[in-house]
């Protein structure tokens, strides 16, 4: 991983940020200053995004394979804590059941576990939802309808109008990303969590979500919730998927305030906001 897909402030226990599909790093910006006086806090690029470079194995990519250099920036010995949004909070919770030891506490904000809603719940209209969504992306994608393929994801993830309402310069970046969704897909369709080895995860965790949800999230938040043993579940309302970019302010303030507890070993209760 290069330095320049990695960004690293303050001192003190870990913690790792580990951002969505289609953004990077720079999504934690304002977490990382709200951190960095009680915290190291890191915060790196996935493949094909921002600065890091594009998977180019010839398979698809897993979520195992998205760890693995993350994994590489833990400190010896020291536990981390992990924040991840989305594909990112996927991620996190393939790191936290593989390696329980080494993961403190984790901050999911609606973490894409498409592969447990398909076992779990194949006929739910949620599960049908997300379903529908990969396959209209991939099929626009292999068009080469890049353009289209980018306003359905778009619309999905930010509501109907997002793709029109975005700002001509943010445009090309999404749909440079949007060529590699069937990758994305892929990982996430591919991880398979049983209520069982979710079950087995004894780590603290602040399950996040907003009000203003898909189906398919809300249904993953739910199995997570029921599943995850030390899990405090919150939802922020008027938030939608893209709440810690749209309301960061909100979202931070709740991830500071557990991970301070965590840290001391502290019950964590939430204030509304």
């Amino acid at each position: 991983m290069s330095a320049s897909s990695v960004r690293e402030v303050g001192s003190g226990p870990g913690v790792l940020c580990i951002h969505s599909f289609a953004s990077n790093l720079g999504q934690y910006r304002t977490l990382m200053q709200r951190l960095a006086p009680h915290f190291r806090v890191i915060a790196a690029d996935l493949y094909g995004h921002g600065n890091a470079a594009a998977w180019t194995d010839p398979r698809p990519i897993t979520l195992a394979d998205e760890a693995a250099p993350l994994e590489a920036l833990f400190a010896d010995g020291e536990p981390m804590h992990l924040v991840g949004h989305s594909y990112g909070a996927a991620v996190a919770l393939r790191i936290a059941t593989t390696q329980p030891n080494r993961v403190r506490s984790m901050v999911l904000y609606k973490p894409t576990i498409w592969g447990t809603l398909t076992q779990l719940c194949p006929r739910d209209p949620a599960t049908l939802e997300i379903e529908a969504v990969r396959d209209d992306t991939v099929r626009l994608v292999h068009a080469q309808d890049i353009a289209a393929a980018s306003e359905r994801f778009a619309d999905y993830w930010g509501g109907k109008g997002a793709w029109a309402a975005m700002p001509d310069k943010h445009r090309p970046k999404l749909m440079e990303n949007v060529r590699q969704l069937g990758d994305g897909w892929h990982a996430a369709f591919t991880e398979r969590w049983s209520p069982e080895s979710l079950g087995r995860l004894e780590v603290p965790c602040l399950l996040l979500t907003g009000s203003d949800t898909t189906a398919a999230a809300r249904r993953a938040h739910q199995l997570l919730h029921a599943s995850l043993p030390r899990t405090t579940a919150i939802e922020l309302q008027g938030l939608g998927h893209l709440g810690p970019m749209t309301h960061p302010e909100r979202v931070d303030a709740a991830i500071e305030a557990f991970l301070r507890s965590a840290q001391a070993g502290l019950s964590w209760v939430h204030e509304s906001t």
